[in-house]
């Protein structure tokens, strides 16, 4: 069975930051799910994402394993890509997508939620330069992540409200107890 590690968290969470020195550190591989947003200042380096044009967006999204739309652009992944990574950072509507559509694929998810007081993750926002486009998706998505913290389906919480290294810390610690509970 390939297991994979659903990363979930609010935008600016720091979720890509945590994932990224935890599969350095532990060797695994990580999503690089599509999307046809814009790239953020500094974004060309070390990115989640494979961007491409709305045209390109056609000639992927019939693969498409979990797909979301939000604030003018799409993200979605395919289901090689998910066969081919450790580590996949979604948003809750895309994991209940994708949920649903490997049940009989012999692949273990296990969410991951990354959770970051509001004041934190609004002044990362700021700093990023990204702040009224974060302030709309933080509204769009604030039901979606209520709805999902009252659901049944988080397996590990980490709290990122002091470092990333503690952060980085807390994700590697729970994939190795995770690992030694399949062995």
């Amino acid at each position: 069975m390939h297991t994979v590690y659903c990363i979930i968290g609010r935008t600016s969470s720091g979720k890509s930051t945590i994932t990224r020195f935890a599969a350095n550190k532990l060797c695994m591989t990580i999503l690089k799910s599509y999307t046809t947003r814009n790239k953020r200042k500094g974004e060309e380096i070390n990115s989640d994402h494979i961007f491409i044009s709305e045209k390109e967006k056609d000639l992927y999204v019939r693969d498409a394993i979990a797909y979301t739309e939000r604030s003018g652009y799409c993200n979605f992944m395919t289901r090689q890509q998910l066969l081919n990574s450790d580590f996949c950072i979604i948003n809750p509507s895309g994991y209940y997508e994708l949920k649903l559509k490997t049940v009989n694929d012999h692949i273990k998810l296990v969410p991951i939620y990354i959770t970051v007081p509001f004041r934190t993750i609004e002044q990362r926002a700021k700093e990023r330069g990204d702040y009224e486009t974060w302030k709309q998706n933080y509204i769009k998505e604030s039901q979606e992540f209520f709805d999902f913290e009252k659901s049944n389906l988080i397996d590990y919480r980490i709290l990122n409200d002091t470092s990333i290294n503690d952060a980085v810390g807390k994700l590697i610690r729970i994939i190795e107890k995770d690992k030694n509970k399949e062995n």
